[in-house]
C-alpha cells in the first residue's frame, strides 16, 4: 500500500474531529470534482464545435445537448490531448498526473508490464489528492477501470463492488467475462447501471460532504450496443449526407454501407445516453444546490475509434492527431464561462489542478509530469501551463502497430519512427490537419526537438521497440507453456475430453503463431500507421 495513503488512514480521522467537512477554514467551500471519462470518443465526435474556427470538429449527427449547456457554462478546449492513443496507459496516466513513458506503460497488453511484473498501487492518485485535503472528501470510482488494478487500490473509498453489475471495473461487455453472457438489452455497456450507481452517490453524499467522482464510461468502445429505441430515432432522422464513410475506417469496421451505416446509429444512441446521463447528474446537482461548487470534466480515454474524426488526420491507436486529441469541456468555480481555450493541455495535468483546486496537503512527488490548469481555467488563452519539462511526450513502442513516439511544443508537433528514425514535423497553429511534413524544411528544429525527446525518454527510463518485441516474444511463450499445460491436465481427464482438448489446443497454438508474424511485420515495417493500413 502507498505509504503516503496509509499516513492519510492512520492520522486524518482525528484531524476531521470538530472540522466542518465542506468548509475550507478559511470561509471558502471545498469543491466537488466529476470526472466524465468516455472510452473511445472522438474529437468531433460531439455536437460541441471544439475548435472555433473549424466547423467539422463536431458533428451534424450525433446530440449532445446537455454538454452544449455545459460549454456555455464552462470552457471548451481544442487543444486537449489523452496520455496514450489506447485506454489502459491513458487510465493510469490520468490518475497519477505521470506520462505513460514514465509509469512504463505505454501501450494495451503492456508486455513490458507483465514482463517485469510492474504494480503501480503506491503511486499518489487523484482520490490520494482529495483524501488528504482535511475536508471528509469521500471519492468513487465507476465503470471501467484498468483491468487487473482495482481502483480501490487507488485510494478510492467507492469502487469496484458497487457496481450494480459487478464485474472489478473491468469489462462492458458482459455479465460475467468468463462465459461470454451478453449484457441483457436493457443496460448497454452497462450505461443503465453508472446511471445507477452515480446518481444514488449523489443522493446520499451530495451536500453532506465534498466529494470527489469519476464516471468512466464502456461507451463508446467496441462492440456497439444501446438502447434500441434510440437507435430506431436516430434511424428515423438519417439523411443523406449525415456522415461520411469513404473517410478512414478504423480496422475493425465493416466495409458493408449498410454495416458501416447501423453501426452509426448505434454510436450515435451511445453518445446521446451518455449526454443523458450528463444532463441528469447535473440536474441533481442542482437540486442539491452544488453545481456552482462542482467542478465538471468531461473528455476521452483516447481518440476517435469509429472515424472519420473530423478533420484530424486518422484515429485511436495512431499517434496522429485522430488517435490523441480529445474533446473536453471544464466548468466549475472561477472557470471562465461561455470561453474557448487553445492552450495544449493533457491529463496527466489533472492531479496537479485537483491539488491545487482541493489545497490539499499531500506533497506531490517530484517526477510529476503535469502542471495545474488553473491558471488556464480562470483566464483561458491568457493563461498557461507550467510542467517540468517544456513539452508534452507521448511514447508508443508498440509492436501491433506502427512505434512511434511525439513530442508537443509550442506550435509544433514532432514525430519519430522508433523503427526506421523517420522524422516528421507539423506546425499546429496551422496545420492541425498534419497536411504538411515541414521536417526537412526545419533541420535545426527537427535536431533540437529529437534531442529533447531523447533526453526525456533517457530520463524517465523509457523502454524502446526492441525491448518490446523481445517481451512479446517472452509473452507468448508463456502463452504456449500455459496452453500445453491445460491440455495435459485436459488429456488425464479421459478419452470424452481428448479430441476437444486437442482442437482448443491447435487453435491456440494457430493464434499464438499469427501473434509472432504479426510481431515479425512491424518490426519490418516502416509505416506510420500500421502495415496494410497505409
Amino acid at each position: 500500500m502507498n505509504i503516503h495513503r496509509t499516513l492519510i488512514l492512520i492520522f486524518f480521522p482525528f484531524y476531521l474531529s470538530g472540522v466542518l467537512c465542506a468548509n475550507q477554514g478559511n470561509g471558502e467551500v471545498a469543491p466537488n470534482f466529476i470526472l466524465f471519462y468516455i472510452d473511445d470518443l472522438g474529437w468531433a465526435d460531439t455536437s460541441v464545435q471544439m475548435m472555433e474556427a473549424e466547423k467539422d470538429s463536431k458533428s451534424n449527427f450525433y446530440r449532445t445537448p446537455n454538454l452544449e449547456l455545459l460549454a456555455k457554462d464552462g470552457m471548451v478546449f481544442s487543444n486537449a490531448y489523452a496520455p496514450a492513443p489506447t485506454c489502459t496507459p491513458s487510465r493510469l496516466s490520468i490518475q497519477t498526473g505521470k506520462t505513460p513513458a514514465r509509469l512504463r506503460c505505454t501501450i494495451v497488453n503492456d508486455v513490458m508490464a507483465f514482463k517485469e511484473h510492474l504494480s503501480w498501487e503506491d503511486e499518489i492518485s487523484l482520490a490520494d489528492v482529495l483524501n488528504a485535503t482535511k475536508q471528509g472528501y469521500v471519492s468513487a470510482h465507476f465503470g471501467k477501470g484498468m483491468g487487473k488494478d482495482r481502483m480501490s487500490d487507488f485510494g478510492y473509498s467507492i469502487s469496484d463492488e458497487y457496481d450494480s453489475a459487478p464485474n472489478g471495473n473491468y469489462h462492458g461487455d458482459y455479465v460475467d467475462i468468463r462465459s461470454r453472457k451478453p449484457l441483457p438489452e436493457s443496460d448497454p455497456k452497462r450505461i443503465n447501471s453508472l446511471i445507477k450507481e452515480s446518481r444514488e452517490f449523489l443522493d446520499e453524499y451530495a451536500g453532506t460532504k465534498p466529494f470527489f467522482m469519476m464516471i468512466s464510461h464502456y461507451a463508446v468502445h467496441v462492440p456497439y450496443a444501446a438502447d434500441p429505441e434510440l437507435i430506431k430515432e436516430y434511424a428515423e432522422r438519417l439523411e443523406p449526407g449525415d456522415f461520411n464513410l469513404n473517410g478512414y475506417l478504423a480496422a475493425d469496421q465493416p466495409k458493408n454501407t449498410d454495416a458501416g451505416v447501423y453501426r452509426r446509429l448505434q454510436f450515435a444512441a451511445m453518445v446521446d445516453q451518455i449526454d443523458q446521463h450528463l444532463g441528469q447528474v447535473i440536474a441533481q446537482l442542482k437540486s442539491k444546490g452544488q453545481y456552482e461548487n462542482t467542478y465538471i470534466i468531461y473528455t476521452s480515454d483516447n481518440g476517435g475509434g469509429l472515424g472519420p474524426n473530423g478533420p484530424l488526420r486518422y484515429g485511436k491507436a495512431t499517434l496522429f492527431e485522430g488517435g490523441l486529441r480529445v474533446p473536453m469541456v471544464v466548468r466549475g468555480p472561477g472557470v471562465l464561462k461561455g470561453a474557448r481555450c487553445a492552450t495544449p493541455v493533457v491529463q496527466w495535468d489533472f492531479l496537479p489542478t485537483f491539488h491545487d483546486l482541493s489545497k490539499s496537503l499531500i506533497e506531490l512527488p517530484e517526477d510529476l509530469d503535469g502542471g495545474s490548469l488553473r491558471n488556464v481555467f480562470e483566464q483561458g488563452n491568457a493563461g498557461s501551463v507550467e510542467r517540468p519539462f517544456p513539452g508534452m511526450v507521448f511514447h508508443y513502442p508498440t509492436y501491433f502497430a506502427a512505434p512511434i513516439s511525439v513530442l508537443r511544443i509550442g506550435d509544433y508537433k514532432y514525430m519519430k519512427h522508433l523503427n526506421s528514425g523517420e522524422a516528421k514535423l507539423f506546425d499546429m497553429s496551422t496545420d492541425y490537419r498534419e497536411s504538411t511534413d515541414i521536417s526537412e524544411l526545419n533541420d535545426g528544429l527537427v535536431k533540437e526537438f529529437d534531442g529533447l525527446l531523447e533526453d526525456y525518454l533517457d530520463q524517465v527510463n523509457a523502454y524502446g521497440v526492441a525491448e518490446v518485441y523481445a517481451a512479446r516474444y517472452l509473452q507468448l511463450d508463456e502463452f504456449e507453456r500455459r496452453a500445453h499445460e491445460v491440455f495435459q491436465q485436459e488429456q488425464r481427464k479421459g478419452s470424452a475430453t481428448k479430441a476437444v482438448s486437442l482442437n482448443k489446443l491447435e487453435k491456440e497454438l494457430a493464434r499464438f503463431k499469427r501473434n509472432r508474424e504479426e510481431v515479425v511485420l512491424n518490426k519490418n515495417s516502416n509505416s506510420w500507421i500500421k502495415p496494410g493500413i497505409e
